[in-house]
């Protein structure tokens, strides 16, 4: 009698499943490096956007007192509303709210003091955010 059986032996079974796990081994670094890169990326852009928002603060002061350089403004997450993001900016005595569209830093300092910008513990989502000599924002671990 002769026999048509269909279907796949065990050993192309695991040679498929053996493929498989070799791709998901490449794979899953390159995800992970993907993503960590678009965290790192998402924090610095929140910093450049709470940089602006200071820029802005600051100009806007000058139509009516001027604020007093140098600005600095200290992030709490108490200061933090959701859904409006804003921090205390300390101009001597005077605080003024400063309102940051997107992710504002949870903690740490951010001083503008004639044009240039400096940091001190600034984190944006767990990430410490530094920024340098040439005002570029460099977030990481």
């Amino acid at each position: 009698m002769k026999s048509n059986q269909k279907g796949f032996t065990l050993i192309e079974l695991l040679a498929v499943i053996v493929i498989l796990a070799i791709i998901a081994l490449i794979a899953t670094p390159i995800v992970l490096n993907i993503i960590t890169k678009a965290k790192k990326s998402a924090a610095a852009d929140s910093v450049y956007g709470t940089m602006e928002a200071l820029k802005l603060a600051y100009t806007e002061s000058l139509l009516d007192e001027g604020y007093a350089m140098p600005l600095t403004v200290k992030f709490s997450d108490m200061s933090l509303q959701q859904g409006n993001p804003a921090a205390d900016i300390m101009n001597g005595s005077e605080k003024v709210t400063l309102k940051v569209s997107g992710t504002a830093p949870s903690e740490g300092t951010l001083t503008l003091d004639d044009g240039t910008f400096t940091a001190t513990g600034l984190k944006v989502n767990g990430l410490s955010c530094t920024i340098d000599a040439d005002q570029k924002v460099k977030c990481g671990d």
